[in-house]
């Protein structure tokens, strides 16, 4: 187990409500549920059992690990909602619920998504900017998936329409093992 920083106690973890079709990505939700509990670290998600949501938040449980679900109650159903033994906080809306999850995060981890998680990951960048927060965000890939989101991010910095700052609080890892270290040298560089 690594040396923890101190300043790193939970993580929003923005992922797909759907399995999609390559097995690797709910091994990849798997593993860094698991991992995020064996140290310590909360889980913070989007309150669905449903899809890669359910695995991170399953894998994580059965690591002992303290699960907080933000959940969009007059949104989608409560069929979707997690009924394991996570902290369930529900709230009225998509807005609301980023908006909890940014305030009550450290630092974020996004897995391969759709436009829900891409949502959340533009947002979290867009409030970096805006100075809003400070909130670190670690791209967990598999396949390339973040590939040509980072190059458009590049692409728009090179065209003079972003500033290249966005880059500051972002980073990208294939391994969920290296998630720990790579998120403590963002908050590091931040403060």
């Amino acid at each position: 187990m690594v040396a923890i920083d101190p300043d790193l106690k939970s993580v929003a973890v923005f992922c797909a409500s759907s399995i999609g079709n390559r097995p690797e990505l709910s091994d990849l939700a798997r593993a860094l549920g698991e991992h995020l509990a064996d140290q310590n670290i909360t889980v913070i998600f989007g309150g669905s059992d449903a899809g890669l949501m359910g695995v991170v938040a399953d894998a994580a449980l059965a690591r002992g690990g303290h699960v907080v679900g933000v959940y969009p109650e007059d949104t989608f159903s409560r069929d979707v909602r997690h009924h394991g033994a996570i902290e369930l906080r529900t709230v009225s809306s998509m807005h609301e619920r980023k908006l909890v999850m940014f305030e009550m995060a450290d630092a974020a981890v996004s897995l391969p998504g759709g436009l829900g998680t891409f949502d959340e990951v533009v947002e979290l960048l867009l409030w970096n900017q805006l100075g809003i927060h400070q909130l670190p965000l670690v791209l967990l890939d598999f396949d390339n998936f973040w590939n040509k989101f980072l190059d458009l991010l590049d692409e728009a910095i090179s065209a003079g329409l972003l500033n290249s700052d966005c880059h500051k609080y972002l980073r990208r890892v294939t391994d969920p093992n290296a998630i720990i270290e790579v998120l403590e040298l963002l908050i590091n560089s931040c403060e």
